[in-house]
């Protein structure tokens, strides 16, 4: 059996019964933030070091 993991609710509206306010402008401001932050990471190193921690013996 699976788990349904789709979302029954949106996360603006789980922040809105936490009383926490969502504008356009804060969503804007956190897509750039992610957007920045995903520039600056190396995948292709990422995916070395992952790749190698893989080959180890445990």
């Amino acid at each position: 059996m699976e788990q349904d993991t789709s979302p029954g609710v949106t996360l603006e509206e789980i922040h809105a019964r936490m009383g926490i306010a969502v504008t356009a402008e804060g969503k804007a401001r956190a897509r750039r933030r992610l957007e920045d932050a995903d520039t600056r990471r190396d995948h292709d190193a990422r995916a070395a070091f992952l790749a190698q921690l893989r080959t180890r013996s445990a």
